[in-house]
């Protein structure tokens, strides 16, 4: 029986997959530092850092919310956020806030005796938010980086587009502990992943 070309699929050995993932992860890796390079520059002539960009973005597209759910949404450190927000409440873009949060609904059952019937308050939080300042400053910047990014991202098509996004978010979605298993056992004979 005679076969085509496309009918013959080569097996990869163990080394062969850790020279493409590895070759793959390297491709990946130059082009999201090409592309941060590059949208920090377009970025820094509004003299906006790409974290108090990603910042103000998220607040204008999803309003208010507490320091740490903004720090969490940006994988940033805490500490690291409250240094955005401190400069860019020292520009009026944004200010922050303490405020108590509603209560936790506990059945009066649940509570100490000593503490049933008592005014009950939530814990404080920090919550961040845009000053009108801020808003106008976001409506300026974000068309005109919206254009730049739209420009950029022409060299893909649609469906391309919507697939890298797609792989994108596969990629940070899977299960790393499989692998450090991989890692740290023996691999037994030339295992098709």
């Amino acid at each position: 029986m005679q076969r085509s070309s496309r009918q013959i699929i080569k097996r990869l050995s163990q080394t062969d997959k850790t020279v493409r993932a590895f070759e793959t992860y390297m491709v990946f890796l130059d082009t999201a530092q090409w592309l941060r390079n590059y949208m920090r520059e377009q970025l820094g002539s509004f003299d906006v850092t790409m974290g108090a960009f990603r910042l103000l973005e998220l607040l204008y597209r999803e309003g208010p919310m507490e320091v740490s759910t903004a720090a969490n949404k940006r994988q940033s450190f805490h500490a690291n956020m409250v240094f955005i927000i401190n400069q860019l409440e020292k520009r009026g873009w944004v200010c922050r806030e303490v405020v108590n949060l509603p209560p936790a609904s506990v059945t009066p059952s649940r509570l100490p005796k000593s503490k049933r019937g008592q005014k009950r308050v939530g814990r404080r939080v920090a919550v961040v938010r845009l000053t009108p300042l801020g808003e106008k400053v976001v409506d300026v910047i974000l068309p005109k980086h919206a254009k730049v990014v739209k420009a950029l991202m022409r060299t893909l098509d649609g469906r391309e587009q919507e697939s890298l996004a797609r792989l994108c978010l596969k990629l940070r979605k899977g299960d790393v502990r499989k692998f450090v298993h991989e890692l740290t056992h023996e691999y037994v004979g030339d295992q098709e992943s």
